[in-house]
């Protein structure tokens, strides 16, 4: 009874934010299990999802909970995704946004798979490979709270075989980037080291944030980046859509 309580409101929500063809399309492919190649109105290319993954849950969080259904900044020209996963926010921005340049960052090398293939039909997306941390280093990648694919854990390591890591000065020096205009991070606990510090140079450029604090897997996780935000903006906006934060620096909005 509960199982199909369940499908009953999975099928009420997707009719309700795709309309019956596209909806009830969904609800039959998840429930077979078909997963690649999904269509939405109004995004301009198909999404691909793994099967018995996460991969789901994602789509589900960002397309049917609307998640990230939030004012956004006018025109924005830069957007960074930090922990891309397999590319759902990059391709609604992209839909959005589509002048936009999107700069993706994925550690996870199955993830990043998918991120390319996601985002392969559109133009100016930059996909990166490599963990979001606070300096240059060496890290290892592991699902450490058994989660699944959106959860994977970075950690420092200088092990043989690890993944590189970026900070996002490295990323504003590599792609020339003035201002960026909106930073999406869903780092999975990397928010502590992304903000302990050397974000002095990159965070006064940044108009608005919208993070996912993991406090609920690290105690105190998420006090780094408010020290940071107060040290950094004299005057910003703050709010809560679902999981994310959202912050706007009043300084350059």
């Amino acid at each position: 009874m509960a199982y199909m309580t369940k499908s009953i409101k999975t099928l009420f929500r997707l009719l309700q934010n795709f309309g019956v063809e596209y909806g009830i399309s969904l609800f039959i492919n998840f429930k077979l299990n078909r997963l690649d190649n999904l269509r939405l109105p109004n995004i301009n290319s198909s999404i691909s999802l793994r099967k018995g993954t996460s991969d789901s849950d994602a789509f589900y969080q960002v397309f049917v909970l609307n998640e990230y259904k939030i004012d956004f900044i006018e025109r924005p020209k830069v957007i960074i995704d930090g922990g891309a996963n397999i590319g759902l926010f990059t391709v609604l921005m992209k839909n959005k946004f589509p002048e936009a340049k999107v700069i993706s960052v994925e550690p996870d090398k199955d993830n990043f798979a998918m991120l390319q293939k996601n985002v392969a039909n559109y133009n100016n997306v930059y996909c990166e490979n490599l963990g979001l941390w606070n300096r240059k280093t060496k890290l290892k990648i592991y699902d450490k709270f058994e989660m699944g694919k959106w959860a994977m854990v970075v950690e420092e390591s200088e092990a043989e075989g690890n993944i590189e890591a970026i900070s996002i000065d490295e990323l504003v020096c590599k792609y020339a980037i003035n201002t960026i205009d909106i930073l999406k991070l869903d780092i999975e606990t990397s928010e502590k080291i992304l903000f302990l510090d050397n974000y002095e140079g990159w965070l006064p450029k940044v108009k608005m944030i919208i993070i996912e604090l993991h406090d609920c897997l690290e105690e105190d996780c998420s006090k780094p980046f408010f020290v940071a935000i107060n040290k950094t903006f004299s005057k910003y906006t703050y709010s809560i859509s679902g999981e994310n934060t959202v912050i706007i620096n009043n300084d350059l909005v």
